[in-house]
């Protein structure tokens, strides 16, 4: 039941977004040692949950160039992180970088 609140809850937030604080969460997904979608557009102040829809692979995100990390997370866990700084964040899962497991976060300034 978890599992089917979670993807259900995942999916109306995708379509629509949620308030979380002052912005929005965008939800990524982690399935097939992939991040989808891999490429994100948010504003400063937007939250960004990944959730892992794996069936039994642990995966992290690592922001190498900005010092934010996650621990790994199992399937039907998640990790959110809230952008406060413009910019382009360029990010990985480093038990899966081999497999070339990377996304990128545009985050804009709010208007």
């Amino acid at each position: 039941m978890r599992f089917g609140t979670l993807l259900v809850g995942g999916l109306l937030l995708s379509l629509f977004g949620i308030a979380h604080a002052d912005g929005e969460v965008v939800e990524v997904e982690l399935k097939d040692n992939q991040f989808h979608p891999a490429e994100v557009e948010i504003q400063v102040g937007d939250t960004v949950r990944w959730v892992n829809v794996e069936t039994r692979t642990s995966h992290d995100v690592y922001f190498p160039d900005h010092g934010i990390e996650s621990p790994r997370f199992f399937p039907e866990e998640s990790f959110e992180h809230t952008f406060e700084e413009p910019g382009t964040y360029d990010y990985h899962c480093r038990p899966h970088e081999d497999r070339d497991m990377r996304g990128t976060i545009h985050v804009q300034q709010r208007e």
